[in-house]
């Protein structure tokens, strides 16, 4: 025989050792990694602090350079801010002591590249080289620029600078400061700083062959870029945004400097990690034959057992796996179907007989019923027996909330709750399920207790009634045919107690029925009850307020003359057919008929309690007279609200026009005015209100024969307040009352 099954086993564990011990490889790895990243992070995030330091240092140096110029003393010799507190073209030794002041402050900050001022009150712009006029400086759309936006005291972005119209255009970064003299008059000093500078301050710090920094403005373009900008080629690990320039500092790897983490794996955890490896195969290998010797020790107890019931053997050329299976379901088909055969007989024959019994089918005489009896665990015959019947009430519904794995349960607990209170009572009984929902139970005695069947009967219906209420989610009734002594009167006390269950229409459900409760009736004409049917169908047609009261009494009268199921269900299907027949065409559409009509006929046809369908019926009425009185009111609501639009319109200038003021008009709850005005136009009064005065507003505003106030205005159109007013206007228009009437 081939060790199929042996191989499986062994090669089963493999996928899951060779997944742990990459698995393990896998955590090592990404363990190291992300290690080794927060380091990288770290050191990066202090380079970046580093350059950020490095490049704005100057840059606040020169900023407190420029912010001491205001503060300088105004006795000195020269002073830079004079030259606002002049005119026109300066004399020729200020303009050389100011070249000389613009050299001094670029010894001392050699990162600079130029300075100049601009007088605001004649726009004339000084340099190291120059004087001119604003509009013919190079530099004046940046001049312009900070004039408009009310001058900025920050750095600028990285910008192109010239001084003269024929020299080369220069990178620089800018920072302006505003001045005011003692004697009032304001201009510009411009600082113009070289970002070459800023470039070598970052070279100077940064291997730039394995690392990047990258400055950003704060428009987000570059101030000073990687060499290398195409997409992947750099890895970034610190990113800061300086408080004081607003520039973003980003530093990283190159992608070709990049660190292999493989190298920093020692050997020594490689040879460990195989030696766990072998290790590992080798205790897989021995659990595998441990493993296997049970199944070797079955396949010979089969070979045993098969070779002695003459059933196939092993061979080689099948796995021990398929000769198990096949072996167990030979022996478990033949087993299963011994016992199904043998528990099919004996269980259908039992109810079987049974039912045929009950039903009156079949006829047995004592002896045979007895032989019967005998047969199934039923010993001695009988004297005197009842038959009771066990039914669920509203079946149906119960049904409907549980599957049917669940009421196979339930019906199993019933049974053994009858068969431990026959027990308890001293009482005999063979019973089944005659149906999904009906249980009958043949209940006998055999000594000389006969006078306490029915009395002990009574008592275990009472105790069945409880515990099903306390303990399962539906009720039941219990139905009692008349004690019989014979085989042959069976089915008539089965008959009784069957019709003392269908009795629950009218004397209810979830108690005990006896068969005595049935014999006893008020007669009846079914002429009357016609009769009350149609006197009570006229009312509701007239809306007569009475017909509840009239339909109470129906139900009544049926429960006093006790009829029985089939009688009620003829008189209630009468009652609809006559209900929409007389309803059709009047008030009522075909699809409303035939809707509430097909509902009303399932109610019928599945009711078990005459209150339940007492109340489903009424609550189909009840929402007929809703649709009769609605239809009714409709009419007269629209016209109301035809005339309430109207009085809108003719008095939208009153400003106590509201809710309050419509419902006293039209003696109408405030409440109603509301809905009944969104019902028919489809707008809210308020709403409408509104958009009216805003349109009369407006054809005000642009009428030019009227030279209104906006104040006059608003009050014309009912807003005694301005302010109310032009929010209201500017929420419709998109504009203010002012702004509309200059547009037009």
């Amino acid at each position: 025989m081939k060790k199929n099954w042996y191989y499986r086993l062994l090669f089963s564990y493999m996928p899951v050792f060779f997944l742990m011990i990459s698995f393990l490889f896998f955590i090592f790895f990404q363990i190291l990694t992300d290690r080794a990243q927060k380091d990288t992070a770290y050191i990066y995030a202090g380079i970046n602090n580093q350059m950020l330091q490095s490049v704005e240092q100057p840059l606040q140096t020169i900023d407190h350079m420029m912010v001491t110029i205001q503060t300088r003393n105004k006795s000195s010799e020269f002073n830079l801010l004079d030259y606002f507190d002049q005119e026109g073209q300066p004399s020729v030794y200020f303009t050389y002591l100011m070249s000389k002041e613009f050299n001094n402050m670029k010894q001392l900050n050699q990162i600079i590249h130029s300075i100049y001022l601009v007088r605001e009150r004649d726009g004339y712009v000084l340099s190291s080289n120059t004087v001119s006029p604003l509009e013919q400086f190079p530099d004046r759309d940046f001049i312009k620029e900070l004039q408009k936006d009310g001058y900025s005291y920050h750095w600028t972005n990285e910008r192109q600078f010239k001084e003269f119209q024929a020299s080369r255009e220069e990178s620089v970064v800018s920072l302006a400061r505003k001045y005011l003299t003692s004697r009032g008059e304001s201009g510009l000093i411009i600082v113009n700083v070289r970002v070459s500078a800023l470039k070598d301050f970052v070279a100077q710090r940064t291997d730039q062959t394995s690392s990047y920094v990258t400055i950003t403005g704060k428009d987000g373009k570059p101030i000073l870029a990687a060499e290398d900008t195409t997409a992947g080629s750099k890895t970034a690990f610190s990113n800061l945004v300086s408080d004081y320039t607003g520039w973003s500092y980003e530093s990283g790897l190159q992608k070709e400097s990049r660190f292999t983490i493989v190298q920093t794996f020692s050997d020594v955890w490689i040879v460990l990690a195989l030696i766990i490896a072998v290790l590992g195969l080798l205790a897989i290998v021995y659990m595998t034959n441990r493993n296997y010797k049970p199944l070797r020790a079955l396949i010979t107890k089969l070979d045993n057992l098969s070779q002695s019931s003459g059933g196939e053997q092993s061979d080689g050329d099948r796995n021990e796996f398929h000769y198990i299976e096949s072996t167990v379901d030979s022996l478990v088909q033949r087993f299963n179907l011994f016992k199904s055969q043998s528990d099919l007989n004996i269980g259908y024959r039992k109810k079987s007989i049974f039912l045929e019994v009950m039903s009156g089918s079949r006829s047995l005489a004592s002896e045979e019923w007895s032989t019967e009896m005998e047969r199934h665990g039923f010993i001695g015959g009988f004297q005197k027996a009842v038959v009771i019947v066990i039914s669920v009430d509203k079946y149906s519904d119960v049904l409907s909330r549980y599957k049917e794995q669940d009421m196979i349960l339930f019906r199993f607990i019933i049974q053994n709750m009858y068969v431990e209170l026959v027990q308890k009572f001293g009482l005999r009984s063979w019973s089944e399920w005659m149906n999904d929902k009906e249980m009958c139970g043949f209940i006998y005695v055999q000594d000389e207790n006969q006078a306490m069947l029915m009395d002990n009967i009574l008592k275990l219906s009472d105790n069945a009634l409880q515990w099903i209420r306390s303990n399962l989610p539906f009720t039941v009734t219990v139905g009692v045919g008349q004690s019989t002594d014979t085989v042959s009167t069976l089915k008539a006390s089965y008959k009784a107690a069957i019709e003392a269950v269908n009795y629950r229409v009218v004397l209810g459900n979830n108690r005990m029925i006896g068969y005595w409760e049935t014999e006893t009736g008020t007669s009846f004409e079914m002429y009357d009850h016609l009769e009350r049917i149609r006197s009570l169908v006229y009312g509701f047609r007239l809306m007569d307020p009475e017909w509840r009261a009239k339909y109470a009494a129906l139900y009544e009268q049926f429960k006093l003359n006790k009829l029985k199921r089939d009688d009620i269900v003829n008189l209630l299907n009468y009652f609809a057919y006559y209900l929409f027949e007389q309803m059709h065409g009047i008030i009522l559409n075909d699809e409303m008929i035939e809707t509430n009509r097909e509902i009303m006929k399932d109610i019928i046809d599945q009711f078990e309690a005459l209150e339940d369908v007492q109340e489903e019926m009424l609550g189909i009425m009840e929402k007929l007279e809703y649709a009769v009185a609605e239809k009714a009111d409709r009419g007269e609501a629209s016209e109301i609200a035809v005339l309430m639009k109207q009085y809108i319109n003719d008095n939208v200038h009153n400003p106590d026009l509201s809710l309050v003021h419509l419902s006293q008009q039209f003696d109408i709850p405030s409440k109603n005015v509301s809905a009944l005005f969104k019902e028919q136009f489809n707008i809210k009064f308020i709403d409408y209100l509104i958009n009216r005065r805003v349109e009369l507003a407006k054809q005000l505003l642009t009428d030019k024969d009227t030279e209104l106030s906006i104040q006059e205005i608003g009050k014309r159109v009912g807003y005694l307040n301005p302010i109310s007013f032009n929010r209201v206007f500017k929420r419709i228009a998109g504009v203010t009352p002012g702004d509309y009437r200059k547009e037009k």
